[in-house]
């Protein structure tokens, strides 16, 4: 089983991050000062990477620069208080669309369709915010809580795991999928209070060249009241604009 990837052209945007970073590294720099803060940022990063891959979410979130998440959190729920949803279709519309249609069939109609849209209009939010089963879900979420289901529904286990369930099958029958392997790459200290990690993993890091949506990517850290945090970003834990899917359907006799 292997992850479907849908993206865009974000080639260029995560290739200039990283010649950016590079570009910070070409400086030199001397002295304890800029070594220490060095090793303080690989071990918050290593730290960081550590939580996720035991699946830590809250601690994880606790890494991260929480004040700059805020705004982000915030506008998601501010565009879900202010959709509107969809008026539901009803038999009068479907009856004015084809004159021919019986009201029995278009009662029929109506009601299948009601029977197949059971999910929150906002239900999208799942696919970003982990466990959230309606939008009333994250209105009353605090920020740390929203930023620990952010990281995990970043999660290629926890992507992997809802399109599984998404089907029907039982997780006791989901395939092993292992939790991605990060390596740091290069630090670069631009000052005491930013600082720049190039990062890779065994799973986007090193695919078919003929690919060019991934390779390294670039994390950025503030320093906060003495604190290395890390910056939330989409493409934290994997290529932005990418999508998993199960590569095979898990047996019908088989499913709860």
């Amino acid at each position: 089983m292997s992850p479907t990837v849908r993206s865009s052209a974000v080639f260029a945007r995560s290739r200039a991050g990283v010649l950016c970073a590079l570009a910070i590294l070409l400086v030199p720099t001397t002295g304890a000062a800029q070594s220490g803060a060095e090793r303080a940022v690989r071990a918050t990063v290593d730290t960081f990477f550590t939580l996720v891959t035991r699946e830590k979410w809250d601690s994880a979130a606790a890494m991260l620069d929480l004040a700059r998440f805020e705004p982000y959190f915030k506008s998601v729920v501010r565009n879900m208080r202010s959709a509107i949803p969809q008026r539901q279709a009803t038999v009068e519309d479907l009856m004015a669309t084809d004159s021919t249609m019986p009201r029995a069939v278009a009662e029929w109609q109506i009601g299948q369709m009601k029977a197949r849209d059971t999910r929150d209009p906002f239900d999208y939010v799942a696919y970003e915010f982990a466990g959230i089963a309606s939008s009333r879900d994250l209105f009353s979420m605090s920020i740390p809580t929203a930023a620990a289901r952010w990281i995990e529904g970043q999660d290629g286990r926890t992507k992997m795991r809802e399109t599984w369930r998404k089907q029907g099958c039982s997780l006791s029958d989901l395939p092993d999928f292992p939790a991605a392997k990060r390596t740091i790459v290069a630090i670069a200290v631009a000052d005491d209070s930013t600082a720049y990690v190039v990062n890779t993993d065994d799973r986007f890091g090193n695919m078919d060249p003929g690919n060019l949506f991934f390779g390294d990517r670039v994390m950025r850290l503030r320093r906060i009241t003495g604190r290395w945090r890390i910056e939330p970003r989409r493409d934290l834990l994997n290529p932005d604009n990418m999508a998993y899917s199960v590569g095979f359907d898990c047996p019908k006799t088989k499913r709860p």
